[in-house]
Order: C-alpha cells, then structure tokens, then sequence
C-alpha cells in the first residue's frame, strides 16, 4: 500500500522481514495493474471518440505550428535502422529504466524510496484516470492520416507493444505521455535522492530521447510531452495531500536514514550560520553544591530521549532544490554528547562564564545530533551544566521546555496560538508596510565585522523587585530589561564620543508563539522555533533612567499592536518558498547589523526550584547567538524567583561589553531609586 518502506536488510528475521517487505513491494505493483486493466475496459470508450480526440489535438498541433509528427516519422521511414532503434528505445529503456531506479532505491534503503514509489504510483494513476476521461488515438492508429507505424514494423519481439506483452492494454492513451511521465520521475526521484551531477545530465538527455521517439514513432504528439510532464507536479499535491490525511499515523516503520523536511524558520539559522557566526542557543546552571554523575545524567537523558525525539536526528543537506531535513542519527553516543569538564578551584563564576565563552565559540558539529551537555567540576565550589542546541533544534523558550523536559515528568503539550483568523489576515497587510519603512529609519550603530571570539557575562537581580518596577511604572518586564540596555549602550557611545542625534538602537525581541504553560503545569518540549520578532527602537542618548523606560514602553507599545510580528512571521514562511540558495540569501541579508544592532529577549522558567538526577540547582541563565555584524546579545530568564541576565558580545568590536553584567546592576539600582514602588502602581507584565 502507499506509504509503506522497507525494512532493514540483515539476517534472520531481518532478512524474512525483507522479504515480507518485498513481497508487499510486488502486492502493490501488480494491484496498480490490476486498477489499469479495470479502467480499460470499464471506461475504454468508443473509437470514434477517441479518433475525434486524436484529430482534435492534430488540428491544435498544425494551428501552432507544432506538428513535427510528419517529418520525424518520415525520417524514420526512410533509415530503416534507424526506426528499428527507435522502436527498441520505446519499447524497452523507459521501463527498464524506471523499474530498474525504482529498485536500486528499494535495495539501497534509500530514504527518497517511500516517496519516490508512491509519485510513480501516483502519476501511473492519475495518467489512468485522464486515458479514461479522454481516450485518444495516438498518431499511428489514426484512419486516414497516413503514418507509418515504426512500432508494428520494427518492435522488438517479446517487449511492451507485441501482441503478447501488451494484451489488454489501452491502444488509446496517448493523452499524457505515461513514456514521459515515468522518464521525468526517475530525474526528479534522482535529484531528490542525490545520485550526482552526471546521473541528472543522463536523466535529462534520457528525457529528451524519449520525447523525440515517442513524436518520431507517432505513438504520441507533440503536446502529449508536456501533458506527461504535467503529471509530475500533479502527483507531488497529491501526494501531499496523502501525507497530510495519513499525518500522526505511523503508516512506516522507522528505520535509518528516514527524513523530515526542516521548517523554514529552522532552516533560516542554518543559512545564517558562518564560522564565526555559530547559531547556538542553551543555557548554564548551577548546582546547589556538587553535580550529579555522568552516568547518572546519560541514563536519565536515554530514558527521556523518546520523549524528545529531535534530539536523536542530525542534519542534512537538501541540495540546491530542496531544504535541509531531520534524519535519524542512529545510534546517540551519549559518551560524546555527555561529557564532564574540570575547571580550577580558583577564578569562580568568572572561570565558568570564561569556559562558556568558548564553548559557544565553535559551532555544533551537523554530521551528530547538535546538541552538547557539560558537566561542569569546580574544586571548592559549586558544579555547574551547560546545555547547548543548535538554534535550527530549537529556540530559546523551547531550551526551557527541553530543560523542563529533564528535570521532571514531561506534561501534555499546550498548543501554540498567536493571532488568528481575520484578525492575523487583517495585520499583515500594514504591518508589511511598516517592516517596509522601518528599513528607513535613522539608528545608531554599534557593530562591526565579527571574529571568533566570544565573551559571555552574567548577572542576577531579584525578580520581585524588578516586577515591582515594572508594575509602578506602569510597564512590561521586558520594558524594563530593553531600558537598561539603552543604559548601558548610551554609555559606550558617550565614551566613544559617538553622537546621537536623536537616533535610536533597533533591537531585535523575540516574542514566544508559545503558549503559556498552565498554572502549576510545564509544556512537553516542542522543537522548532515557534518565535516572532519585532525590531523595538531603544533611544540611546543621554536622559533620566526613568525618562528612558519610558520612552521604550511607548515605543514598544505602539510596535506590538502595529501588526510587525504577524507581518514578520508571514515574511520568513514566503522565504521558505524560495529554492534553498535564494532563501540562504535573503535570510543572511535581513539577520545582520543593518536590520538591528543588538538582540534582547526575555523567556519565562519556572517559579519553582528545580533539580537534576536528584541535584538541586540554583541560578540558571540563558546563552543567546549573535548575529552577522551584530555584537552583543542579552538574554534574561526568570527562575525561581530571580531574573537571570546573561550577556553574549564580540570582545573586538564590543569591547565594553566586558562591564556590561556589573552595568545592568548599577542601572537597574538607579532605576529602583527613581520609580517609587508604591501598593497603588499600574500592573506591569513579564
């Protein structure tokens, strides 16, 4: 049946499996026989409707002048080697052809397999119902048009065609070109599979062989060739379709090398991704006192891997046509992905963010699974994990999730909703012309080429304090974090003398589409990046603290409702309808210093302590990537009553940076002392 795939070949009941497994591939092939004998002769027709087709398609032909039926045939009249070629390159290279790929796919285990059989089914049925809708003679079998019929004279005997070959086969199917349609499924089923360069070219050259027979031989017309073609795209919908009905079935059973097509808003962190741009995300926590052991944490991470099934896939190319995918890793070395680092007694927290500036340096390695998990041993000091994904995994509130997902029972997963309906249909118009004009606007500039080397800080301010904040001003959490980075950046440029005009600093915000975990419950760890940006205007000139919170919120305000986010999202799922080298380029043309110069998100963690393998943790930060030109990045976490600020920089470009975590301190202290904190304040969100 459609859907089905292969088994793995091996011994015993391995090899009866594939067996049964072959047994099922020949099931099918003969049942999609017994389909076309059935609707030749339930739905033959009446000759005289077939020869009006026929003739129909002469007529269009001649008024077009694409009638090259006449001179072909006759060529072939004239070279009788050369007809007799012709009728054996019908006859025979077609079918060879596409059963012979077909099955070198099958008994490769190919991942393309599944896919590739149900499209030749799916185009051989789809060709049955047009013969059957709209018999039509073929050339050689019109009365009164006077072709020679190459086939009958020169076939081959014991091939398609002959008496005894084709019995019960439909003489009037000539509209589309099955011949066409099967020789353009092996060159899309080999692009697909990767069979190389010179494979394609001989796929192509096969192609335009077979058109020219099957005109020469006057089996088909002109226009049956792209009749044929056309069943391609019409099988790939309704395979989609058939996908799409059967999805949330395991119609297939597992086995290695299976793929899954990479969203787009994954796929965008591949395509940005350079040497010196690594796209990682993650997170680094204390433990309250010593770690737990290695082996403890392999054994809980194998027993919760089914439930995070991403983390045992790997990344795969698609080539210049088609998007990367998720492929089955196989066997998950946990030795590898799992490993322990020691770090002197001496240099505390400052040694930790250190060795969390190189880490996040190198990028993740694609050929495994991209993720990593160190364990962290300090003499004379609490140990630490830092957990690292590769941001095309997951993004930053699904690293919570994942980490959640760890450190207690995985829960049912809440659904992700976000503006819907009218309402999102109705915000993306305007808000398209307002990402449009935001490119316009005047905005200082922080950035410069970056190098390899990171540096990573943090710091922790007490989240009952900044909520009473944030609820006397009137204002979001996020507000307040966006304001003290405009603190901080409005000092590196006063520093450097640079003047500000009035301009401001674009910040890129991620905003979760996340929905909400429910009150006293988690969400299972979905993967993928289910995120919005929004680009928020933080002035950086020199005024009040408060005056600058402030003006961030109006800002941040208007932005919010302004439709940018919905219009944003709609803008990264187009680009993922682009071929693979143009969407690459219009992701790294929009993710760099130009579109923003500085990152800052806030994500939400659990209010409750947490532990791992049985060891409690304490502060927990968030680690956030850079992007092209763009030299710093700060991440804030609320955990267990803290807001947990982390600072990613470019060290060359960003030297300040190196003050940054003191910094926030500072500012948010002269934040609190300007905004009295009073029982009757506005409420303020996270």
């Amino acid at each position: 049946m459609i859907g089905g795939e292969p088994v793995a070949a091996g011994t015993g009941d391995e090899a009866g499996g594939r067996a049964a497994a072959a047994a099922r591939e020949i099931v099918t092939a003969l049942g999609v026989l017994v389909v076309y004998l059935v609707f030749t002769h339930a739905f033959s027709g009446d000759r005289a409707a077939s020869d009006a087709h026929g003739r129909a398609l002469l007529e269009f032909e001649r008024w077009a002048r694409l009638d090259a039926e006449r001179p072909l045939n006759d060529l072939l009249v004239r070279h009788g080697w050369l007809g007799a070629v012709a009728a054996w390159e019908y006859a025979t290279t077609y079918v060879i052809g596409t059963f012979g790929f077909l099955g070198w796919l099958w008994w490769r285990r190919s991942p393309v397999y599944a896919w590739a059989r149900n499209m030749l089914i799916l185009v051989t049925l789809i060709a049955i119902c047009c013969f059957a809708l709209w018999p039509t003679t073929p050339p050689r079998l019109l009365p009164g048009e006077g072709y020679a019929d190459i086939i009958a004279h020169h076939h081959p005997p014991a091939t398609w065609g002959t008496g005894m070959v084709s019995a019960g086969a439909n003489p009037y199917a000539a509209m589309p070109s099955l011949h066409i349609g099967w020789v353009a499924w092996i060159g899309v089923a080999a692009v697909r599979a990767r069979c190389g360069a010179f494979f394609t070219w001989l796929c192509a050259a096969h192609l335009a062989v077979t058109g020219l027979v099957i005109v020469a031989t006057s089996a088909h017309y002109v226009v049956d060739i792209p009749g044929g073609l056309l069943l391609i795209p019409a099988a790939a919908v309704a395979e989609r379709v058939r996908a799409g009905l059967l999805r949330g079935r395991r119609d297939d059973p597992p086995w290695p090398g299976r793929q899954q097509r990479m969203a787009a808003a994954d796929a965008f962190f591949l395509y940005v991704e350079s040497r010196d741009v690594p796209q990682v995300v993650g997170g680094v926590a204390e433990f309250a006192g010593p770690g737990p052991p290695a082996e403890r944490v392999r054994a809980l991470i194998t027993e919760r891997l089914p439930r995070l099934p991403r983390l045992t896939q790997r990344v795969r190319s698609g080539g210049a046509f088609r998007r990367p995918r998720w492929v089955e890793a196989g066997y998950v070395d946990l030795r590898r992905h799992v490993q322990e680092v020691d770090l002197p007694a001496s240099g505390g927290r400052r040694a930790l963010d250190g060795l969390v500036a190189r880490l996040i340096a190198e990028p993740l390695d694609r050929d495994r699974p991209p993720w990593r998990f160190f364990l962290v041993r300090r003499e004379g000091g609490p140990d630490a994990a830092v957990v690292l994904f590769h941001h095309a995994l997951v993004d930053g509130t699904g690293v919570i999730d994942i980490l959640r997902a760890l450190l207690e029972p995985a829960l049912p997963e809440a659904a992700v909703r976000g503006p819907r309906g009218l309402r999102r249909a109705a915000a993306v118009l305007p808000g398209l012309v307002l990402l449009g004009l935001d490119g316009t606007a005047r905005t200082v500039s922080v950035t410069g080429t970056l190098g390899p080397e990171r540096a990573f800080g943090t710091a922790t301010l007490p989240l009952d304090r900044v909520r009473a904040v944030a609820r006397a001003a009137g204002v979001a959490v996020a507000d307040v974090l966006l304001a003290l980075v405009g603190e901080l950046v409005a000092d590196v440029l006063e520093r450097r003398g640079e003047r500000v005009d009035g301009r401001p600093l674009r910040t890129a915000v991620p905003m979760t589409l996340r929905a909400p975990a429910p009150p006293g419950r988690g969400r299972t760890a979905v993967p993928g990046n289910l995120t919005a940006v929004l680009r928020l205007d933080v002035p950086v000139g020199r005024m009040p603290v408060r005056d600058r919170l402030a003006a961030v919120h109006d800002a941040a305000e208007r932005r919010r409702g302004s439709g940018r986010a919905v219009a944003g999202t709609a803008v990264l799922r187009l680009m993922g309808a682009l071929p693979p080298p143009l969407h690459a380029r219009a992701a790294r043309g929009i993710h760099r210093a130009g579109s923003f110069g500085g990152i800052v998100s806030t994500m939400p963690g659990p209010p409750l302590p947490m532990s791992l393998a049985g060891a409690p943790l304490g502060d927990v930060h968030p680690i956030l990537p850079l992007a092209g030109g763009v030299p710093f990045a700060v991440g804030a976490l609320s955990w267990n009553g803290a807001l947990h600020v982390s600072v990613t920089a470019e060290p060359r470009v960003l030297p300040e940076s190196a003050g940054f975590p003191g910094g926030l301190l500072r500012a948010f202290e002269r934040l609190a002392a300007a905004v009295p904190t009073g029982s009757g304040a506005q409420s303020g969100t996270a």
